[in-house]
């Protein structure tokens, strides 16, 4: 087992160093981040200059990326131009809001999912199986942001009882008190739906399938064959042995929800990392992009890791691999 932890753990260190001079070499291709500031005639030259010596732009690129490792490790992330605060204290303020987001939507779609696909991957070619596999189909096929917009018009704008945009009401803050956090709510219903609804349907597909393959193997054969209890052999022989190629996915699940959190909280204007993305890209923040995008990829590399060590409980034999 310890072997198998090193191995894992070297894994996503590795991973992670590749991401992250990714990140920095793509933050560069982009262009001068300061390409705004040289076309304002209000900034001096000898200003410009000033600015990019203390951000080090000024150095060559290996200088750069050594630096950028540097303060990377040390928690620096730089400094937004856009919101005139240290990179770090933006996104600490939005992380959590994505966290609150992603997890519970995880959770239930991926439980959802498997419930679901277990049963109709049991009762394949019934009606039931047409209506999810019709339905989770056209879903999966659209894009987060269509599907946000579709229910943002028909909740908010044609019902009109969800709100258009944010976390909370317009000029209201945190505050621990029941009242905030209903306010809260109402405003995470449609940007939940989306996220939950679209993993959902997207997972079915792969759990029915999963459930379907178990269903045509031989120890399931024989135990029908016995004259065990359909209820029983669902629950004892194909839940079971389905779990384990259900769990290797998750992590990927995890990874597509990144991308569904950006294009959902842009969408419905969600105080997220997801929406500081698409703010910084659009700002060209370029510090400010480049550690969300970092913080993003780390909490994807993080959940793999996780979801390995939980593979390897379900199935001993990984551990000795």
């Amino acid at each position: 087992m310890k072997v198998f932890l090193v191995r894992r753990a070297y894994s996503s260190v590795i991973t992670f160093v590749a991401v992250i001079t990714i990140v920095f070499l793509l933050a560069r291709v982009t262009g001068d981040p300061l390409a705004e500031l040289e076309n304002d005639p209000r900034i001096s030259p000898a200003t410009i200059a000033a600015i990019k010596a203390a951000f080090g732009l000024d150095r060559p690129l290996h200088e750069q990326y050594i630096n950028y490792l540097v303060n990377l490790f040390r928690g620096d992330f730089g400094y937004s131009l856009h919101y005139k605060a240290p990179v770090m204290d933006v996104i600490a303020q939005r992380f959590p809001y994505t966290l609150a987001l992603l997890v519970p939507s995880i959770t239930l779609s991926n439980y959802l999912a498997y419930v679901v696909g277990l049963e109709i991957g049991w009762r394949r070619g019934s009606r039931l199986d047409s209506v999810f596999m019709g339905v989770s189909m056209f879903i999966r096929s659209t894009p987060y942001f269509w599907l946000a917009i579709l229910l943002l018009y028909v909740f908010s704008v044609v019902l009109g009882v969800t709100p258009l945009f944010g976390a909370v009401t317009p000029g209201r803050r945190f505050e621990w008190s029941l009242d905030w956090f209903l306010d809260y709510l109402w405003h995470y219903t449609l940007p939940f739906t989306v996220l939950t609804l679209r993993g959902f349907l997207a997972e079915l597909i792969y759990v029915r399938n999963v459930v379907v393959d178990v269903v045509g193997e031989d120890f399931v054969m024989t135990a029908k064959a016995k004259g065990l209890p359909d209820r029983y052999v669902k629950r004892r022989y194909v839940a079971r042995n389905a779990m384990l190629p259900i769990t290797t996915v998750l992590g990927m699940r995890y990874a597509f929800l990144i991308d569904g959190a950006i294009q959902t909280e842009t969408v419905f204007s969600y105080p997220g990392t997801g929406r500081l993305v698409y703010e910084a890209i659009f700002n060209r923040d370029f510090w400010l992009l480049q550690g969300a995008v970092v913080i993003l990829a780390l909490s994807v590399i993080v959940v793999n890791f996780v979801i390995d060590l939980l593979y390897a409980y379900l199935d001993p034999r990984v551990r000795y691999r």
